[in-house]
């Protein structure tokens, strides 16, 4: 029985039997795995808040019948400063469902674990710019696992939309689409969130609070980004509704 240690985000946990906790970790060595904790919501639990949402943890697991059994846990970071504020608390766990909904169990995706960890920092550190840090996360997120929106050409024909006044965006096609190209399956965009997300994609997480976007250009982004990736996953992704997060 192969026993096994690696550092690893907690993206999803749910209760199992009277007092365990089946745990979704998303290693950047070990990819996206489940285990038992056994005894984990007792009160005495060796294992104590290790497992709270979001937490990065280190544990040490070996392989069961279906679901590895992870024997300790110990707290590596937990984003104090995120925690401390309901905006910046509920972007990081909408972040994390959108992860743990695209990979596949045992997928290793190290650059969409640094994203994460990356993500997460920003929050800490600024948890006024909650949404354009979202709002980066899941543009680069689709970039990530190969799905990079087309945003400074026609993703029909190939020219550039610098000057257009037209700009439609397909999501069918992959990105903006000139006036020529535009079909009653896209939609309008303004040339202005176009240069903004173009901008977004260039800019790490930590620097995008230097970033200006208007509110409405903040949920005009959103709602294309949601629609790109209904899209190209063929489900649901990004929801902002509401300040509670069921994960």
């Amino acid at each position: 029985m192969a026993i096994e240690k690696t550092t690893a985000f907690v993206i999803r946990k749910v209760n199992f039997k009277d007092s365990d906790y089946v745990v979704t970790l998303f290693g950047r060595e070990s990819g996206k795995f489940a285990g038992i904790a056994k005894g984990a919501r007792k009160l005495e639990s060796k294992f104590g808040g290790a497992f709270d949402l979001l937490n990065l943890v280190e544990v040490v697991f070996y392989q069961g019948s279906g679901l590895e059994f992870i024997s300790e846990a110990e707290l590596v970071e937990n984003w104090e400063g995120m925690r401390k504020s309901g905006e910046a608390i509920d972007t990081g766990l909408r972040c994390a469902r959108t992860v743990n909904k695209l990979l596949e169990d045992g997928q290793r995706e190290r650059k969409v674990y640094d994203l994460t960890e990356n993500t997460l920092d920003a929050l800490d550190s600024n948890a006024a710019g909650s949404g354009i840090i979202e709002l980066g996360f899941y543009l680069k997120l689709f970039r990530r696992l190969g799905y990079q929106p087309q945003l400074e050409r026609c993703s029909s024909c190939g020219r550039s939309v610098e000057d257009d006044g037209s700009i439609g965006f397909s999501p069918e096609y992959g990105g903006v689409v000139c006036s020529d190209c535009s079909t009653e399956k896209s939609f309008p965009v303004s040339a202005g969130l176009r240069k903004v997300l173009v901008r977004l994609g260039g800019t790490p997480q930590s620097e995008l609070n230097r970033l200006k976007i208007s509110e409405n250009q903040l949920k005009e982004g959103f709602s294309l980004l949601d629609r790109f990736g209904q899209f190209h996953f063929g489900q649901q992704l990004i929801s902002r509704a509401g300040s509670g997060v069921d994960i």
